[in-house]
């Protein structure tokens, strides 16, 4: 069920491309009107049994009872082969020699009105597919664009492409849904009307024959029947299948060449020697009274040891080797699950410090989960505090494995809680050797 609720929340006017699927609407629910009302109409004109009405008025005719044989015609109303009789049996009445051209006229006019309508089927089929692929294209368009905005996550840009093409795809998904049953429906009707077309004119040449004397009956016509069809030229080729395979491999390819350099960690050189040579102690003050978070992490051999702007050292004079790591290996391995939550304790509590600027102050018991949401909601262009709640710096000894490394950018980038996904400190920096 979870497609429905997809499909049916890319109505609403939130959505970017939700004009498209409302004309897709539209669009179905006229495909569906003209179905149904040729459908009923097709039905109506071709309710009798050729076979035994030919039998009745051929018999008729040999008895020369023509004035009930027409009756019987009347009486059939407004059906198709009933007509085209009738105008040839009532025209025999007055003058022979026009019977031929009446009969011919009335099955122009009935072949006509069997055929109204159907091609608007055929155009809505069409016009859907294609009103499908613009609201896709538009879609990928529009999520490319937000994936591409500066400040993006690396960690997230994944997350929200595959969620943009998923809804941007969601067009195409509806409008071939309204296309098919539209081209099945055609060709149903129109196969019920070229054989209804067919039976007249069997019959209606048969009693023709009977009608007519044959010295002046016109020879070399062997159909009364003009269908709308006929002598039409050839149609164009049909681009719509390249459309749909260039749509679909175009996003293929896109998507393909970003998820490749989504897959690279984005990492940032130290700006300068000073700066990186290791992680101070305590909070910092920047110019301008801009508070940073200041958030490190150093890796040894004997576990991590987590600097931030709530840290409080009262052994700022031991260098950072020598310090008992906060997070001790446990049976010399290290404790990443240990490291994951204590950032997510970090990245809780700036983030309550960030909303208590904006709204009113936040209960302590708030899931981390709910306040990345209402963080979010937040214009941050001008914030001073803890501006880099999404940064974090780590150094590591000598002796430290890559493997260790990367297993710790995995650890703070994100965290996974009973309501979701948190995204935490995605900006990760590589800094230099630790202070001796």
């Amino acid at each position: 069920m979870g497609i429905f609720h997809e499909l049916l929340r890319c109505f609403l006017p939130t959505e970017e491309a939700f004009i498209f699927m409302w004309i897709l609407a539209l669009m179905g629910l006229a495909a569906l009107y003209i179905t149904i009302k040729k459908w009923i109409s097709v039905n109506r004109s071709t309710d009798y049994n050729a076979p035994v009405l030919f039998e009745k008025i051929k018999s008729l005719i040999d008895s020369k009872k023509t004035e009930e044989a027409y009756q019987i015609c009347v009486s059939a109303g407004s059906r198709a082969l009933p007509m085209v009789l009738c105008a040839g049996i009532k025209k025999t009445m007055t003058s022979v020699e026009m019977v031929h051209s009446s009969m011919i006229e009335e099955s122009t006019h009935i072949s006509a009105v069997l055929e109204r309508g159907l091609s608007y089927l055929v155009m809505f089929g069409n016009a859907s597919t294609l009103m499908g692929l613009l609201g896709t294209v538009f879609g990928l368009i529009m999520s490319f664009a937000a994936v591409g905005q500066p400040g993006v996550a690396a960690v997230e840009k994944s997350a929200l492409l595959a969620s943009g093409i998923s809804t941007a795809m969601n067009s195409t998904l509806v409008g071939l849904s309204i296309s098919v049953p539209s081209v099945l429906a055609y060709s149903i009707l129109r196969s019920k009307v070229d054989q209804a077309l067919v039976e007249i004119d069997c019959y209606a040449i048969a009693v023709l024959k009977l009608l007519v004397p044959a010295d002046i009956s016109v020879k070399g016509r062997q159909t009364l029947v003009r269908r709308s069809r006929d002598g039409e030229e050839a149609a164009d080729t049909d681009v719509t299948p390249m459309l749909n395979l260039m749509v679909m491999l175009i996003p293929f390819l896109l998507t393909s060449s970003e998820f490749v350099k989504i897959g690279a960690i984005e990492l940032k050189l130290p700006e300068s020697t000073e700066q990186s040579a290791g992680i101070q102690d305590g909070p910092v003050q920047q110019e301008n009274s801009e508070v940073k978070l200041d958030l490190g992490i150093v890796i040894t051999q004997k576990g991590f040891t987590v600097y931030h702007y709530f840290r409080k050292d009262s052994d700022s004079n031991v260098s950072a080797a020598e310090k008992k790591p906060d997070i001790p290996c446990v049976k010399d391995e290290y404790n990443y699950r240990a490291l994951n939550n204590t950032l997510a304790e970090i990245k809780k509590k700036a983030v309550l410090e960030i909303l208590k600027q904006y709204k009113s102050e936040q209960a302590n018991d708030i899931s981390l989960f709910q306040l990345s949401r209402e963080l979010k909601k937040i214009d941050l262009s001008g914030n001073r505090l803890f501006s880099d709640n999404e940064c974090i710096k780590i150094v590591a000894e000598d002796q430290i494995k890559y493997d260790v490394i990367v297993k710790v950018m995995d650890a703070v980038r994100g965290i996974n809680t009973d309501h979701g996904e948190v995204t935490m400190f995605p900006d990760v920096s590589i800094a230099g050797g630790i202070i001796q």
